[in-house]
């Protein structure tokens, strides 16, 4: 949450004008690769147009609004029908900077600039706010923001910056940038106006406050109306300022760079901590030279957008020493699957009898009542915990790390301890090989500013996704809430791109999901995987809940394959 907010409505446009131009108004990480071809030559043509740029940050946006919400104009930037001769290249698995809260002002700071927080000196809002901002940078790094130096780089460039938080001030420290500071959407309307003129500015970076407001006030996740209404009001906005650029009589023979990102996410009505429901973002481009329905490899960081809009401009960032990186269109990047769902390499219904399941203690085989017929319960006992062991699971084969495993799990209420629901590991340390979907895992709130004192002194515990990593590493994904006395359908993807990502199939209809970098994942241990233990069978806390429908494939699948085996799903619940 910003607090100690400023809030200023400004009935006229207020504007610094750039010195010298009084008509406008007022180490590294790898490249990321997204597309064909050397950029020499763009889609809708051979000749060189002249670029410009447009880069959009959306505070507090999830990135599965983006297909959940009613967000058409910024879908159609991410499927590359914005314009017939204009591509795209996108992520849904975007990040924020990882040396920060997830907060604004560091990532706000980052966007602009490139930098991470160990070089531009903001870690947190209270740094921005209580006047920590270091306009010099560290370490030798200037924070300067992309818009200064692009106009540095290439004189005569005009550049324009709009937002409507007062911390956002500190972003042109020199006041050699302009500046438009309004509410929301009276800054839509003008952005709109100034982009459809002749003498438009040449490059943009507009901020935009509202999903962050409603999300504070209503709920980030699971979505409240009023969350979903901010992103549909967002989408209205972005959609008039794209089409008063596709309006200009000179567009044809320009070269707009569309960048759209978030800030931060959100879980409740929070965000700040290290959590993927608060650092999973957007990262959408459009442009000539992208080519359609291709996905960002890896995880661009809200510190990428800076260098690729100065790339886009043909400035040399490998000479800056920022600690983003431009995304190029040097190399390929993954493709999106048109194939179907691939066959399984292993499934479980739980419908009884069911000799490929192994029952413990107190655990059984329920006829009736499941997502769709049978399904597993795995019950408390002092003697014998209720548990399944799947045999054959040990043999398991996912190409180069590849996965997907999806489950439908109700519980009847809070659980004790973090226990397994299904793992194929040694859950006393994260650290070891195989993986573990866990009822209960919490998250550290102590630094995270509007939850309650139970929030903070419980951690909030929810669904999360642990796997291991080479090099003795461990990744966590989550946390999710867990509706009591509910299906819910959760799956975990690994995939070629670089990425893990934990779904959640919420009753409230949508398929939320948060992910982050799978670089190194060991998916398999040499155990079987257990429901209800972990793979050793012996874990000191065991999960009481039901099972269902419980698939591996050799892939990652797609979010519309998820989509559509949740959505299927749905419909035969048996609770619904």
């Amino acid at each position: 949450m910003k607090s100690l907010r400023i809030v200023i409505f400004l009935s006229t446009l207020f504007v610094i004008a750039a010195k010298g131009d009084p008509s406008l108004p007022g180490e590294a990480r790898p490249v990321i690769a997204v597309a064909d071809g050397d950029g020499s030559s763009l889609r809708g043509g051979g000749n060189a147009a002249a670029p410009k740029a447009l880069v959009v940050m959306l505070d507090g946006l999830r990135a599965d609004v983006v297909v959940n919400g009613e967000m058409p104009r910024v879908r159609a930037l991410m499927e590359g029908t914005w314009r017939s001769d204009y591509g795209c290249a996108w992520s849904l698995s975007g990040g924020t900077i990882q040396d920060a809260m997830t907060e604004s002002a560091p990532n706000h700071i980052s966007i602009a600039t490139g930098l991470t927080a160990v070089h531009h000196g903001i870690g947190s809002n209270a740094d921005l706010l209580h006047g920590r901002h270091t306009y010099g940078g560290v370490a030798g790094k200037p924070a300067t923001s992309w818009l200064s130096r692009l106009a540095a780089a290439r004189p005569g460039t005009k550049p324009l910056f709009v937002f409507s938080w007062y911390g956002d001030l500190t972003l042109s420290p020199d006041h050699k940038v302009p500046f438009l500071y309004d509410r929301d959407e009276a800054n839509a309307k003008h952005l709109a106006d100034i982009l459809s003129r002749p003498d438009a500015p040449d490059a943009v970076m507009w901020y935009i406050d509202k999903p962050d407001h409603a999300g504070h006030a209503h709920g980030f996740y699971p979505y409240s109306s009023d969350y979903l209404a901010a992103a549909a009001d967002v989408d209205r906005w972005i959609g008039s300022v794209l089409d008063a650029i596709a309006s200009r009589s000179s567009f044809p023979e320009e070269d707009w760079l569309i960048l759209v990102t978030a800030d931060h996410g959100g879980w409740r009505r929070y965000h700040g901590m290290m959590s993927a429901q608060a650092y999973t973002i957007p990262f959408i481009l459009a442009g000539r030279a992208y080519v359609p329905a291709r996905r960002i490899a890896g995880v661009p960081r809200t510190c990428d957008a800076a260098p690729t809009a100065l790339a886009h401009f043909g400035v040399d960032v490998e000479k800056l020493g920022l600690d983003g990186r431009a995304v190029k269109t040097s190399s390929t990047s993954q493709t999106l699957r048109e194939a179907g769902i691939p066959s399984p390499v292993a499934h479980f219904s739980f419908d009884a009898p069911d000799p490929s399941v192994k029952l413990r203690g107190a655990a059984a085989l329920v006829p009736q009542g499941g997502v769709r017929g049978g399904y597993l319960r795995i019950a408390t006992s002092t003697n014998a915990p209720g548990c399944a062991l799947l045999p054959g699971t040990e043999r398991l084969a996912f190409t180069d790390g590849e996965f997907s495993v999806a489950v439908w799990v109700r519980t009847p209420g809070p659980q004790v301890g973090d226990p397994p629901v299904l793992s194929n590991k040694d859950w006393n340390s994260g650290l070891n090989p195989g993986m573990v979907l866990v009822a209960s895992r919490a998250v550290d709130l102590s630094k995270t500013s509007g939850c309650t004192a139970e929030e903070r002194r419980t951690g909030a515990p929810g669904f999360a996704f642990n796997i291991g990593r080479e090099g003795n590493g461990r990744q966590d994904v989550g946390v999710y809430d867990q509706p009591e006395g509910k299906w819910v359908f959760y799956a975990a993807t690994c995939g070629a791109d670089g990425v893990l990502r934990l779904y959640q199939g919420n009753p409230d209809g949508h398929l939320y999901f948060i992910s982050d970098d799978a670089s190194g994942c060991i998916p398999l241990s040499g155990m079987s995987f257990f429901i209800g233990q972990d793979g050793t069978g012996r874990y000191r806390h065991a999960f009481v809940g039901d099972v269902d429908e419980l698939v591996f494939w050799p892939r990652a699948l797609a979010r519309a394959e998820l989509q559509c085996l949740f959505t299927s799903r749905m419909a035969l619940r048996e609770d619904r």
